[in-house]
């Protein structure tokens, strides 16, 4: 979560693979172990647009 509250739509657009909670609402949405989900953030980096896109291009 953002520092400075007034930057929080910008944090939104990023997934933390340091942040437990973040990578456990990311498995849970794409239905992946939350260690596939950390191994795929780290991979292709932490935008949420991207990552989004490559689950989709995935199937």
């Amino acid at each position: 979560m953002a520092d400075d509250k007034s930057k929080t739509k910008q944090d939104r657009k990023l997934v933390s693979s340091e942040e437990p909670y973040e990578v456990a609402a990311f498995a849970r949405k794409y239905g992946v172990p939350p260690s596939e989900a950390q191994t795929i953030i780290k991979r292709y980096g932490p935008s949420r647009k991207k990552l989004d896109a490559y689950m989709a291009a995935r199937g």
